[in-house]
């Protein structure tokens, strides 16, 4: 933005609909441009219908000879102080000069479009002159052919009483002296003052116009600095790679994108499972996996997530997989050596540990169908030894030797009263 005048680069961009070709192009739009000058546009695109060209700083009409089949020309928010220029454009039915600087001295100019005799509607809104009340009259009568004046259409009756009061000798001196005693000078300088509310204004010029435009890029080239300094520290936010581990000192846990993890010990492959909850469709080249013996790190689209470790891990051996079913990033660390746990079994495991009592000695290994389910913590390992029975239980007590007593029945006894000469003993009381 910002150059002078328009050039060929800036007329394909704003030709996409038409495949960028120039030659045969009928519409244009080069809106907020910083345009300053019309050039090339008969020569690139001769065959233009409709030009749209507001909010620009185009200050004379100029170069518009060759655009003969030209329909529409829309010029808003320019700098023209002059109507000229149109009288070669045959085809011209519509004209947009809305808020430009056409003063009341140079409002006589508006006689150069008699020679767009297809004309029909011309805006001037806007303008200095438009304040003057005479001003609708005296363009009604220079140009009869108009049928819309400011989006107002122009009545008979309203065009019989303009002819009828600028139909005299003198029209173009009563303008002149309407001129001379009009306030509305054009300014050119951009000198600030301050209205009765004390706020500070400018003068209404062209001039203002080319400074408020030179603020206005000047503020958008901050603003875009501004942005590319943020993207800047956004991407310098993500991490290329592993940070160095330092010698010395703490390393802190670190989870930067927030991603859900579950960290637990599996411990049929007596090793530490890291299961961290990952785009299901992200691509794996975007993961990055360091293991170390106490700390595992994982990069995900330049965000880590720094876990310590509960024990010792081998890191030839830990293995990082991504399931098939939820992509979730499964890493599996086994541990350097086995580690004795509290073994506390479940009532499943203890109706398993019963039968193998029963049936069969304890060995501490479990056959594949008696293991209990792998999502039970309390799973049975292989490599448990049994510390129930080395030691015998010696030591008795009063009451389990009564228990014991009642458990025993004597066994019943034959009396014998025969002495060993066959007599009945006298001592010995007679059976009933």
């Amino acid at each position: 933005m910002g150059g002078a005048g328009i050039t060929e680069e800036m007329i394909r961009r704003r030709s996409e609909h038409n495949e960028c070709v120039l030659y045969t192009l009928e519409e244009l739009v080069l809106q907020e441009e910083g345009i300053e000058r019309i050039d090339t546009l008969g020569v690139l695109c001769p065959h233009l219908r409709i030009l749209y060209m507001p909010n620009n700083l185009i200050a004379c009409l100029e170069n518009m000879n060759r655009l003969k089949e030209l329909q529409y020309l829309n010029l808003a928010m320019n700098n023209i102080v002059k109507v000229e220029g149109l009288e070669h454009c045959e085809a011209l039915e519509k004209l947009d000069l809305t808020l430009n600087f056409v003063d009341l001295q140079q409002l006589p100019s508006v006689t150069t479009l008699k020679a767009n005799l297809h004309l029909r509607e011309l805006f001037l809104t806007g303008n200095p002159c438009s304040d003057w009340g005479g001003y609708r009259k005296f363009v009604i009568t220079e140009l009869p052919h108009l049928k819309r004046l400011d989006a107002w259409e122009i009545k008979p009756t309203e065009r019989i009483e303009a002819f009828q009061v600028c139909q005299v000798p003198t029209k173009y001196q009563y303008c002149n002296n309407a001129c001379l005693k009009s306030s509305h000078i054009l300014v050119t300088s951009t000198q600030m003052c301050k209205n009765d509310k004390g706020e500070a204004i400018r003068e209404y010029s062209p001039a203002t116009r080319v400074a408020e435009h030179k603020e206005l890029l000047k503020l958008r080239e901050d603003d875009n600095k501004t942005t590319s300094i943020r993207k800047e520290e956004k991407v310098s936010k993500r991490r290329n790679g592993f940070d160095p581990l330092p010698i010395e000192g703490r390393i802190y846990q670190k989870n930067e994108g927030g991603w859900e993890f579950k960290l637990h010990d599996d411990i049929s492959e007596n090793a530490l499972v890291l299961d961290v909850v990952v785009g299901r469709y992200l691509d794996t080249s975007l993961i990055d996996v360091d293991v170390q013996p106490y700390l595992v790190r994982i990069l995900v689209k330049g965000k880590l997530l720094q876990l310590h470790l509960p024990s010792e891990v081998k890191t030839d051996a830990s293995i990082a997989q991504r399931s098939t079913t939820n992509g979730h990033l499964v890493v599996t660390m086994p541990l350097v050596s086995t580690v004795m746990q509290a073994y506390a079994p479940t009532r499943l495991a203890q109706r398993v540990l019963q039968d193998r009592t029963i049936h069969e000695p304890l060995t501490g290994k479990m056959d594949i169908g008696q293991k209990t389910s792998k999502s039970s913590i309390y799973e049975c390992r292989q490599d448990v030894v049994d510390v129930r029975n080395i030691v015998p239980n010696t030591i008795s007590s009063p009451m389990v030797e009564s228990e014991q007593q009642k458990l025993i029945k004597p066994e019943p006894q034959v009396l014998n009263t025969l002495t060993a000469t066959g007599d009945d003993d006298l001592d010995v009381p007679p059976l009933e």
